[in-house]
């Protein structure tokens, strides 16, 4: 109905068990996960990773957030005061509308004005009677232009709204004349056949404030009972931060039971794309694979991928986790250093395979810091060090260290030599020796610094990207060139 438009949205996080049924599918997810604000520079460096895991059939982030507004909760929309005003405006002007007989167009501005409001449910809460009273215009205004055209289903569905919306309120003679009464209370008797239900809320912090349909419920968990059946919107609030709507469907004689996230609904982000945005570094670590995977399960997906920008073992890098739907524990991990330069493509396309399940991927990604003791080193990276993959990381030092040793040792015998013909009881004709041990020491030193350059331990410890080389402006004017890489 077109009310339904007005007022459509996302039932609960866990709504057992419609939450999954609302939103099936099989493909695994993305999402983002940040300790702190969104990195300005997030696009940019992920989108080639997002565009290889598309590649490998995951849903990225955008979709993501659709399906998330669509089956889950959708945000409680900030609005302006500006914005509020002026969609009360566009109500009041419906209703005008619908009294000078021009109920067609009565109904689509009273909707358009409707669905502003709703869509911000904290604009109606707290001190704003003249905004409730406006939607409350609205819909008597909306059921009327309906029953005036015959459309008498669509004109019941805006009371019963109305009857929902507004429990503790009667409909004035005085202000509204005794149509809308007459249909308010017909409707009203036909809910009351049908009987009431109730809304169980578990919530994870009793500081939570509970709002059902822009009134007041209370704090903390919470039985809502005596319900008329239908689609009520459940918000929360703490403080001055407010969480996400939950469209919540009750049924006649029965109680449906909702466990909400007051940590979940103010993190999670589906403005764009899908993010987890948590105050810190510390609460993501705790509760960014929980999030992750209730979104998973919820959304009917057999796995999720979180994606962010962070430091990594001393580096900014984007970073990358791969988790079952049925288990917090990542099963793969990995990261691609963005500093002192941006690697080219095909490091973070690697990052992204690695995390689809190609292990082969893993010797051009770096292990994330902490994961990197827990995880198991993949067996292709396992194979490929243990066959020889870095036959030049002893080498290097070996050679470098005996070649310095021989050039000192030689430079010692050179000084020392006397020519045979002092007069010290000992004769020291080293020279010759001397020349021989240094010029092989030298030659050694060489080897080992060749050596050096000849060691790509980042491909095969994954720690660090290649060699980099960027020229870099200093003060005064001029630039410095800057070598990055693991030697």
């Amino acid at each position: 109905s077109p009310l339904g438009l007005a007022l459509a949205g996302a039932c609960a996080l866990v709504v057992a068990p419609r939450a999954v049924a609302a939103a099936p599918g099989s493909e695994p997810i993305v999402l983002e996960a940040h300790g702190g604000p969104r990195p300005a520079d997030a696009d940019r460096l992920l989108r080639p990773v997002l565009a290889e895991l598309a590649r490998s059939g995951f849903t990225g982030p955008p979709a993501v957030a659709q399906r998330i507004d669509g089956s889950l909760s959708r945000p409680a929309a900030s609005l302006a005061d500006e914005r509020a005003a002026e969609a009360v405006r566009i109500i009041e002007s419906g209703y005008k509308l619908f009294l000078s007989g021009k109920f067609d167009r009565a109904a689509e501005e009273i909707e358009r004005g409707l669905r502003v409001l709703h869509a911000a449910p904290a604009a109606l809460v707290g001190k704003n009677d003249d905004r409730r009273d406006a939607v409350m215009r609205g819909l008597i205004g909306l059921a009327l232009s309906h029953k005036r055209r015959g459309r008498t289903t669509q004109a019941a569905e805006a009371m019963k709204e109305l009857v929902r919306s507004f429990p503790d309120r009667e409909l004035s003679y005085k202000d509204y004349g005794p149509e809308p009464h007459e249909l308010f209370d017909a409707v009203r008797r036909d809910l009351d056949r049908e009987g009431k239900g109730s809304i169980a809320v578990d919530l994870d912090d009793d500081r939570t404030v509970v709002f059902i349909d822009e009134h007041y419920v209370n704090s903390g968990d919470v039985k809502i009972p005596d319900l008329y059946p239908g689609t009520y919107r459940l918000f929360l609030q703490q403080g001055n931060r407010f969480g996400r709507v939950h469209d919540v469907v009750v049924e006649a004689g029965s109680t449906t039971a909702v466990s909400l996230s007051w940590q979940l609904d103010a993190v999670l982000h589906t403005d764009g794309g899908v993010a987890l945005v948590f105050d810190d570094e510390a609460a993501r670590r705790e509760m960014e694979p929980r999030f992750a995977v209730r979104l998973a399960r919820a959304l009917g997906a057999p796995s999720v991928v979180v994606l962010g920008i962070r430091e990594n073992r001393g580096r900014r890098s984007v970073v990358g986790a791969f988790y079952a739907a049925d288990s917090t524990r990542p099963l793969r991990s990995g990261a691609v250093a963005v500093e002192p330069v941006v690697p080219g493509v095909e490091r973070f396309e690697a990052l992204a395979r690695l995390l689809a399940g190609d292990d082969e991927a893993a010797a051009l990604v770096a292990p994330l810091g902490d994961e990197a003791r827990k995880a198991p080193v993949p067996a292709a990276a396992r194979e490929h060090r243990d066959t020889g993959g870095r036959p030049l990381m002893v080498w290097k030092w070996l050679t470098l260290g005996v070649g310095l040793g021989a050039v000192a040792g030689g430079v010692t015998l050179y000084a020392a030599d006397n020519g045979g013909g002092s007069r010290d009881q000992f004769e020291r004709n080293t020279r010759s020796t001397g020349i021989a041990i240094a010029s092989a020491g030298a030659a050694l030193t060489g080897l080992g610094i060749y050596f050096f350059f000849r060691d790509h331990s980042d491909r095969i410890e994954a720690e660090e990207s290649a060699h980099s080389a960027a020229l870099v402006p200093v003060d005064g004017g001029g630039a410095a060139l800057v070598l990055g890489g693991r030697f």
